[in-house]
C-alpha cells in the first residue's frame, strides 16, 4: 500500500499548530489506535502542514512508539492488498466521472452546491449531531476529545440515504465516491449495499467500469449501508491527495527558492513589471545591439558559476549577473561584501564556443573614483589555471572617464535605450568553454587615483569637502556606508558556440578513434552460464541459481526488462482544474519522489558466506528489452542471489495483464518477478565452442 508517511520536507510549527498537537498527545495518551484514527492523525499531520520528522518527535515526547501507529502495518496483509485495489479502482473512477462531468458541462460553470465532497472525512474531535439523525455511525469519540468535539450537521436539513431511506446527518454520510461502487462489483468488493441495510434491498448487479463511469456522484450513501473497505479506501484516496497537494507546494515553494537565486527576492515585483510592460522583445533588440549581432553565451541555465562567490547582505543573489536581461528588478544589482577588495568569477559555458568579449553591465548606482575595479579575464577549455590563458587587463576607470552617464545614479530607466556597459574586446577570437573574469578595486594611493584631480582638500564646498557628511550610493554597504564595494549589474559573455562540424582536427580525430573502438566488434562473445537449479524468495524478488562445481567464471548479467509500470493515477482528482493538469502528475512522479529500482548482487564465497559483489541501479526501458551489467571482477561462486530492491510497492502491473481470480490481491507487482529474466554470462572465443557455439550465446 502506498504509505502516506512523507519524511521529506520539514515545516514550521506555530502556536496555533502546537495547541492542535497538544490535543493529539490527549488523544493518543488515551487508547490504542486502529486504522482508521491512525489515517485520521495522518490526515491531522498533513492539514496542518507539519512533516514526519515533526509528528514523530511529538509521538516520542509522549512516549508513543511512531512505528506503533502506522497505518500500513496495523492491517491485514491480505486486507491490505485489496483495499490498495480497490482505492485505485476508486480514483480512477473518480477521474473518469469528473471528465464526463466537465465535458457534459458544455464549457458551463460547474455548480459545487452539494453537502458533500468526494471523501467526507470526518476529523477527529467530530461526531454525530443526533437530533434527526436515525444513523447514527459517528458516535464514538475519544472523551478526552470530546470537550472540543463538534456536532456537524445540527443547523442542516438532514439528508436521506439512497440504500435504506434514513435520515442520515453529515457526518455520518459516506462520500460521494461510495456512489461509484453503488453499481460496481468486484471480488473485493462483494454486494456491500446489502451489508447493514435496513431496507434488505440488494443492488450492486456485475457490470463493465465502463459503465459505472457515466453515474453522477448526486445522492447520499450513509456509512452503515457503505461497505467497511469503501469507507478506508476512500481514507486513503484522500490522504493520497493531501501527499500530493503537500509534494506540489513544497515543490512550488522550492521552484520559487531556486528562482530566487537567480533574480533576487523581488521576484514578484518583477514579474509583474515584464507582464505589463511587455518588454521581452525590446530586451530581445537591446541585447542584440550589445552583442553585435553575436550570441550571449552565458545566460542562466546555459552558463553558470563554477564556484560560489561571497555576496554582500540584501545584494541580488550571485546568479543575478547571469541572469537574462530584462529578468529582476530594474534596481537590483549585484555586490560583493564591502571588506572584499577582489572576486573571482569562474564562468562555464554550456558548450565550447568562440568568445570575442565579455561586457560588464554597470550597477545603477554607476561607479566613483573609490570602486572602481581592475578588470583581469582569462579563457581556457580545462579547470586547471595553470593552462588558461590571459585574454587581457583593463583598468576600468580609464574606459569610462570619457563617458559621464558610467558615473553616478542612472537618470532613465527606459528599456529602449542602451544600459550602461564596458566592453572588454579580446584581440582575437578564443575557443574554450570556461572563462575566469577578476574585478579588484583599486588601493588607495595607486597610479590609477589622482587625489589632486578628483579630491579638493582646500574646497570648502559639501560636495568636494571629503570632511563633510555626504549620503553615499547604496553600493556603500560599510558599517559606516562608506566603504566602497565591488559591484555590477550583468555579465556577458560574447561571442558564438562552436558546431560540431567546426571542431578542430584533433578533437575530431579523437571522436573517431572512439567511435571505432565502440563499434568495433569484441573479440570475445558472451556465452551462457548452466545453472543446476534456481529458487525465488519474497514474492519473487529475490532469486538464487545455484551453478555446477566447473563453471566458468562469471564475468556479468543479462536482465530482461520488467513489465511492470508506474501508474499514472493513483488518487482522485482534488478539484476540476487537477484533471488536466498533467504536469503536476508529471512533476511529483519523475523529480520529487522518483520510484527507482536496484539490483542487489551476492555471491557464496569462502568460507561458505555470501558476499555482495555490486548494486545496480535500472534503469527505464521497454520490457522485455535485454540490459547487460558487468561484475567488478570475474566471480567464481557455486551460488549467486540477486535482490531486487527500491521502491517495488511504486509499480503495477498492466491493467490488461491483472489477475481478478483470487481474493488476495499481490503487494508487490507480478511483472517485478525474476523468474526467468536472468542469465549469467562468461566470457570465450567462439572458436573455443565449435559450430555450435551461438546457441548458447547471451
Amino acid at each position: 500500500m502506498e504509505s502516506p508517511v512523507d519524511s521529506t520536507y520539514p515545516a514550521t510549527v506555530d502556536v496555533r499548530t502546537e495547541c492542535h498537537l497538544d490535543r493529539l498527545k490527549l488523544i493518543l495518551e488515551e487508547k490504542k489506535l486502529d486504522f482508521m484514527e491512525a489515517m485520521k492523525l495522518e490526515i491531522e499531520r498533513l492539514q496542518l502542514n507539519l512533516s514526519a520528522a515533526e509528528r514523530d518527535r511529538t509521538l516520542l515526547s509522549i512516549g508513543t512508539d511512531p512505528a506503533s501507529i502506522n497505518p500500513n502495518v496495523l492491517l491485514d496483509e491480505s486486507y491490505m492488498g485489496r483495499l490498495c485495489r480497490v482505492a485505485n479502482t476508486l480514483a480512477l473512477l473518480g477521474q473518469a466521472s469528473l471528465e464526463e462531468k466537465i465535458v457534459g458541462a458544455i464549457g458551463l460553470e460547474n455548480s459545487g452546491d452539494s453537502v458533500l465532497d468526494f471523501w467526507n472525512i470526518t476529523r477527529i474531535g467530530e461526531s454525530c449531531s443526533g437530533g434527526g439523525c436515525e444513523v447514527c455511525a459517528e458516535t464514538k469519540v475519544p472523551a478526552l476529545a470530546s470537550s472540543t468535539a463538534t456536532s456537524v450537521g445540527s443547523s442542516q436539513s438532514p439528508l436521506l440515504c439512497s440504500q435504506c431511506e434514513r435520515k442520515v446527518c453529515k457526518v455520518c454520510c459516506a462520500g460521494r465516491g461510495a456512489l461509484l461502487f453503488s453499481n460496481y462489483k468486484s471480488r473485493d468488493v462483494t454486494n456491500y449495499n446489502g451489508f447493514s441495510s435496513q431496507s434488505g434491498s440488494s443492488h450492486g448487479s456485475q457490470v463493465d467500469v465502463a459503465t459505472s463511469r457515466s453515474l453522477t456522484l448526486d445522492g447520499v450513501i450513509c456509512k452503515h449501508c457503505c461497505h467497511e473497505m469503501v469507507l478506508d479506501a476512500l481514507m486513503l484516496d484522500y490522504v493520497r491527495v493531501l501527499i500530493r497537494l503537500r509534494r506540489s507546494s513544497c515543490a512550488d515553494n522550492a521552484a520559487y527558492n531556486a528562482l530566487n537565486e537567480v533574480v533576487g527576492s523581488c521576484l514578484k515585483d518583477s514579474l509583474s513589471e515584464r507582464i505589463q510592460s511587455s518588454d521581452n522583445a525590446q530586451a530581445a533588440k537591446v541585447l542584440h545591439q550589445l552583442c553585435g549581432g553575436q550570441e550571449a553565451l552565458a545566460e542562466f541555465p546555459f552558463a553558470s558559476f563554477l564556484h560560489s562567490v561571497e555576496t554582500a547582505k540584501d545584494s541580488a543573489p550571485i546568479l543575478s549577473l547571469l541572469a537574462p536581461l530584462n529578468s529582476g528588478s530594474r534596481h537590483s544589482y549585484w555586490r560583493a561584501p564591502p571588506s572584499t577588495t577582489s572576486v573571482e568569477f569562474v564562468i562555464v559555458l554550456g558548450s565550447v564556443s568562440d568568445v570575442s568579449g565579455v561586457i560588464l553591465l554597470v550597477s545603477p548606482c554607476g561607479y566613483s573614483v573609490a570602486d572602481t575595479p581592475m578588470v583581469q579575464i582569462w579563457a581556457s577549455n580545462k579547470i586547471h589555471q595553470e593552462e588558461r590563458s590571459s585574454m587581457g587587463k583593463w583598468d576600468v576607470q580609464s574606459l569610462i572617464t570619457s563617458s559621464s552617464d558610467l558615473y553616478g545614479p542612472e537618470k532613465s530607466a527606459s528599456v529602449e535605450k542602451l544600459p550602461r556597459h564596458v566592453k572588454f574586446t579580446f584581440k582575437n577570437p578564443v575557443r574554450c568553454r570556461i572563462i575566469w573574469i577578476t574585478l579588484r578595486l583599486q588601493r588607495p594611493g595607486s597610479a590609477s587615483v589622482n587625489f589632486g584631480k578628483d579630491l579638493s582638500l582646500l574646497s570648502l564646498d559639501e560636495d568636494e569637502n571629503p570632511f563633510a557628511q555626504v549620503d553615499r550610493r547604496a553600493s556603500f554597504g560599510g558599517a559606516v556606508e562608506n566603504e566602497p564595494c565591488i559591484h555590477a549589474k550583468r555579465i556577458l559573455v560574447v561571442g558564438s558556440p562552436v558546431k560540431r562540424e567546426g571542431l578542430t582536427t584533433s578533437q575530431s580525430s579523437e571522436q573517431l578513434s572512439i567511435r571505432n573502438w565502440l563499434d568495433r566488434a569484441p573479440q570475445m562473445s558472451r556465452f551462457k552460464v548452466p545453472i543446476e537449479a534456481e529458487r525465488l524468495m519474497d514474492y519473487d524478488l529475490v532469486l538464487e541459481q545455484y551453478l555446477p562445481p566447473a563453471s566458468p567464471s562469471l564475468a556479468g548479467f543479462c536482465l530482461d526488462a520488467f513489465s511492470a509500470i508506474k501508474p499514472r493515477v493513483t488518487h482522485s482528482p482534488s478539484s476540476d482544474s487537477d484533471i488536466w493538469d498533467k504536469s503536476v502528475t508529471f512533476l511529483e512522479d519523475r523529480y520529487i519522489s522518483q520510484a527507482v529500482l536496484y539490483l542487489q548482487v551476492s555471491a557464496l564465497q569462502e568460507p561458505h558466506n555470501m558476499v555482495t559483489i555490486a548494486e545496480y541501479r535500472l534503469p527505464e526501458a521497454r520490457a522485455g528489452t535485454p540490459m547487460y551489467f558487468e561484475f567488478p571482477r570475474p566471480i567464481q561462486s557455486r551460488r549467486v542471489s540477486f535482490k531486487l530492491l527500491g521502491d517495488v510497492t511504486a509499480f503495477a502491473d498492466e491493467p490488461s495483464e491483472q489477475d481478478d481470480s483470487g481474493l488476495r490481491a499481490p503487494l508487490v507487482a507480478t511483472g517485478l518477478s525474476l523468474s526467468n529474466r536472468i542469465k549469467l554470462y562468461y566470457y570465450c572465443d567462439p572458436y573455443e565452442l565449435g559450430k555450435w557455439a551461438s546457441l548458447s550465446g547471451v
